[in-house]
């Protein structure tokens, strides 16, 4: 028995999220592996409201479980029996644990907070072995920190312009990877929650009372008077591109090292421009910064779809257009190492079968079971 938790998260909205999390739940099924469907916010709205084109809800089937806001339930066209009333609140009312008894579409809405979504995730560890999948809101993917990895969606809807494209998603993977921080037990042992910076032999130096750090005033604050040969600087949030600046402008003289430690990669990703911010983070090798992470989340794989509305002026309306998919999808794969997949083409086959290469054996002091 195992379980798996992923996240899928689009870049923007029409980038096929929905369409590729429908495709995996089919191949799920077709395996005949249990299914814990949730969201990061709200999602499943009849028509997208900007475009006003249809959007794919999710279908379930029986003894799907389901966690999603009390008020969805009854807006579901899904037979629901309600499992568990948690403690976790949404506009749309109380996260409800539920099970499909007969088969509809279904509106989910779940946590926003890393900590609610954690403690979701647990809930529904406690059910069974499986595969749990947070289905990513527009612009909401930090909380996906708590998962064991993420699925990106992204495409034409993002942008038309295929290198620029190309180029932001090589760095939304690259983010991704950034490498494990050194000593990484004894950094995470002291359970850091505000930005601090540590010594060589991780003794506190400076610190602040944020999570980011967000002025050039802050970060010149904290190393005023730092003279250690290296430095830890934990950040368990984020940061900005004048930050990193500052960083490379002090250090470029230097001969001091500095390990710039971010809790994970995932809260990085919601940088305002992906690529300057990953270049200005790179840059910061030449001064002997280095980016690290005390966790990683993996990016499983990405998935293209070359769709995107297009606004006629004369009509006021927005109709269907695509992009050419085969360029897409070249340009996308030249510049990643990990899978790239359109699964309206190809399905999901391929796509689960990476999602559980990462799954790990279920293990629970004790199992609820459910009639």
């Amino acid at each position: 028995m195992f379980e798996v938790v992923i996240g899928i998260a689009g870049t923007a909205k029409n980038t096929g999220k929905t369409t590729t999390s429908a495709a995996i739940l089919d191949e799920l099924r077709y395996r005949d592996i249990p299914i814990f469907l949730t969201s990061i916010g709200y999602d499943g709205e009849n028509l997208d409201n900007i475009t006003g084109l249809p959007k794919p809800k999710l279908k379930v089937m029986n003894k799907d479980i389901i966690a999603t806001a009390e008020k969805c339930v009854a807006t579901s066209t899904a037979q629901l029996k309600i499992l568990d009333i948690t403690n976790i609140h949404t506009p749309l009312g109380k996260v409800v644990i539920t099970q499909v008894l007969s088969p509809g579409l279904i509106v989910t809405a779940g946590p926003n907070k890393s900590t609610e979504v954690r403690l979701l995730r647990d809930l529904l560890h406690q059910i069974g072995p499986g595969v749990t999948i947070f289905d990513g809101a527009l612009n909401r993917i930090a909380p996906m920190a708590e998962t064991d990895g993420i699925i990106l969606t992204t495409g034409a809807a993002r942008t038309t312009n295929i290198p620029v494209l190309s180029l932001e998603t090589e760095m939304l993977w690259r983010l991704s990877n950034l490498p494990y921080a050194g000593q990484i037990s004894k950094l995470a042992e002291k359970k850091v929650t505000c930005v601090t910076l540590l010594n060589s032999n991780l003794q506190e130096i400076a610190s602040s009372q944020h999570p980011s750090l967000l002025t050039v005033q802050e970060a010149a604050r904290l190393f005023q008077g730092f003279d250690d040969s290296e430095g830890h600087l934990i950040i368990p949030g984020v940061t900005t591109e004048k930050v990193l600046q500052t960083l490379y402008e002090f250090f470029i003289n230097s001969e001091q090292r500095l390990f710039l430690t971010f809790a994970d990669p995932i809260k990085l990703l919601t940088a305002d421009n992906l690529v300057t911010f990953y270049q200005k983070l790179d840059k910061l090798y030449e001064a002997g910064v280095f980016a690290v992470v005390l966790r990683r989340v993996p990016l499983f794989a990405v998935t293209v779809n070359p769709f995107y509305p297009e606004y006629r002026f004369e009509s006021k309306t927005y109709v269907p257009n695509h992009i050419d998919f085969h360029t897409l999808e070249v340009s996308v794969r030249r510049k990643i190492a990990i899978p790239v997949y359109n699964v309206a083409r190809h399905g999901a086959k391929h796509l689960v079968d990476i999602i559980l290469t990462h799954a790990h054996r279920w293990e629970a002091p004790e199992t609820v079971y459910f009639e």
